[in-house]
């Protein structure tokens, strides 16, 4: 197990680089750079405070040196400033990362608790309106787009019920009713999407479980249903469900910056958006990274819970 680990991180490394380089490249060839984004807000800049304002920020050095320097910065846990407000980048992170940890979080928990009794309903009642009700939902999921269901979300609020969430971020701690109000609707419409897919597999697998030998012997010992399917059949059948969650979770990270943007949640998703907006290349390239690292270590989790759920896997 330990050496499986300890290769998984290795391999990461490459991974990380790979991720490094085409987001700092990407930054570097989109058109305007952080400079003209400063200038449209600032007014005019004559010329020679704009070659002194490039030096300062460093973005008259060859890109070699820029991405070496960036590197550093991130192994060394200090990714600098933000070009456009000046504010050091953890300090930004630290307010953004809570709001999306806490949207992805909330959405988690209700795709699961929708996905995972609608599909094990739809695999023990196949062919049936339970089924066919289930399946739509499914279907629904996968189909409508974030944007557009978040959009009908608030204006279907607004005209039948005269309500909207609450504007400006509260936390939890402050006020947990206010929070819960802000987070309800948009972890419900990143958690619709979620239990799609989630729903799905749990269904196609809960089938394929069922018809196993040893569930048809629980069957014929005269077990119960609820214990034959639950005790018996879901472990088994969760192997598949657990990598399309793990999979889920990027999905969900990149889900929140259009949400986030629509509900005006401050999380790392708007601030990605208005960071590119600005071309703050810092920003953008340390969220891009964690973003990365982050998935790299779920699929390390999600690849270690195999052994969990089926004691038959080994890592060697």
């Amino acid at each position: 197990m330990y050496k499986y680990v300890i290769r998984r991180l290795l391999l990461a490394v490459p991974v990380l680089l790979l991720s490094s380089l085409i987001v700092f490249g990407l930054m570097r060839v989109m058109p305007g750079d952080a400079l003209t984004a400063l200038m449209a807000e600032s007014g005019n800049v004559g010329e020679r405070e704009l070659k002194k304002l490039r030096k300062d920020l460093g973005l008259d050095k060859p890109y070699y040196e820029q991405y070496l320097l960036w590197v550093w910065q991130m192994v060394s846990f200090n990714p600098g400033d933000s070009i456009f407000t000046n504010e050091p980048i953890p300090v930004s992170l630290k307010k953004a990362i809570p709001v999306t940890v806490e949207l992805a979080a909330l959405a988690m928990i209700l795709g699961l608790v929708i996905a995972i009794p609608i599909g094990v309903l739809s695999a023990t009642r196949q062919d049936t309106p339970p089924d066919y009700a289930g399946r739509v939902v499914a279907v629904s999921g996968l189909s409508l787009p974030d944007f557009w269901l978040g959009t009908l979300v608030i204006t279907f609020a607004a005209i039948w019920f005269r309500w909207i969430p609450p504007i400006g971020y509260v936390s939890f701690w402050e006020s947990p009713w206010r929070n819960l109000q802000q987070f309800l609707l948009p972890a419900a419409v990143l958690g619709f999407r979620l239990s799609a897919a989630t729903m799905r597999m749990t269904r196609s697998t809960v089938l394929e479980v069922l018809r196993e030998d040893y569930v048809r012997t629980a069957w014929a010992k005269g077990l119960g249903g609820r214990i034959v399917v639950y005790k018996h059949a879901l472990k088994n059948a969760l192997i598949p469900v657990v990598t399309i969650v793990g999979g889920q979770l990027g999905v969900l990270l990149a889900g929140t910056v259009v949400v986030e943007t629509i509900f005006a949640l401050p999380g790392m998703g708007r601030l990605t958006v208005e960071a590119i907006l600005y071309r703050d290349y810092p920003v953008v390239q340390t969220n891009v990274m964690l973003v990365a690292a982050t998935l790299v270590t779920l699929n390390l989790i999600v690849d270690l819970t195999y052994a969990w759920l089926d004691p038959r896997i080994r890592y060697s």
